[in-house]
């Protein structure tokens, strides 16, 4: 069966424990999920009380070079376009910012957990670091902000997706490239590792049967690349969208946006 833009899910109880599954295109979803600020801002997130990787062991993991001689970092951003001002959703540890600041970028970060800010600024310095939630932090009508919009392994972390990736596309400016990374299913009867199924914050674990034609649905140029086993990049651009007369918001007039990084 095609899958289209348009696709409605019909979901069963899966074998997955906390997830639904799509009969059809094979898109897993939670019925287990925690709210967020209980797992970003009220715990710790990274380091080893967590269970996970430092953010010192996330920069040398996104920095060390795999066997074709590339890192993780030059992976991104082989795909970023010249330009002027960037995102990144959920930034920790800010290498991604540093990188491109060395680029010639203005960097600003979206960071919902207040622990991580400074060191996010300390390895990046110059960038503007904003905390809370994309796009919850987009609220005065701003539209066609960003050359380039990044955001690693957090797509499966958002319920309502329809409105992350409406908000990048109307956040990205006319032409402006956008840069994902997640686990995808690539085959509906071939599953990705039991570690990217966590209930309590994966609220989606998307197949490119169903991503695929929804991205195109909103996006332009859309296209999947291999990031590593079971996660996938995707990279889009933006598709033309008249928003009206909203506001083109300044982050340098903003204060009441949060921190921002100074040094």
């Amino acid at each position: 069966m095609e899958i289209g833009y348009d696709h409605k899910h019909v979901f069963r109880e899966s074998t997955k424990k906390g997830y639904e599954v799509c009969i059809e295109c094979g898109t897993y979803h939670s019925v287990a999920q925690v709210e967020p600020k209980v797992i970003y801002e009220d715990n710790a997130y990274w380091g080893d009380d967590s269970g996970r990787s430092t953010l010192g062991q996330q920069i040398s993991n996104m920095t060390c070079t795999d066997e074709c001689g590339i890192s993780k970092v030059d992976r991104v951003m082989q795909f970023v376009p010249d330009g002027k001002v960037a995102l990144e959703i959920a930034c920790a540890p800010g290498i991604i910012l540093k990188t491109l600041i060395e680029r010639g970028y203005e960097a600003y970060g979206i960071e919902p957990s207040l622990n991580y800010i400074e060191p996010i600024c300390k390895a990046a310095p110059n960038s503007k670091v904003i905390h809370g939630y994309f796009p919850q932090v987009f609220n005065k009508g701003e539209h066609d902000l960003f050359d380039c919009i990044i955001a690693l392994d957090v797509m499966e972390h958002i319920e309502d997706f329809d409105l992350f990736f409406k908000y990048i596309n109307k956040l990205l400016k006319d032409g402006g490239t956008a840069i994902i990374m997640s686990p995808i299913i690539l085959d509906k009867d071939k599953l990705i590792k039991d570690t990217d199924f966590i209930p309590a914050e994966h609220c989606w674990l998307f197949s490119q049967a169903y991503l695929e034609p929804y991205l195109k649905s909103i996006f332009d140029e859309v296209q999947f690349t291999r990031w590593i086993c079971g996660h996938e990049l995707v990279i889009f651009k933006k598709k033309n969208i008249y928003y009206g007369e909203g506001e083109r918001y300044d982050f340098e007039l903003c204060s009441d946006y949060g921190l921002k990084n100074d040094k």
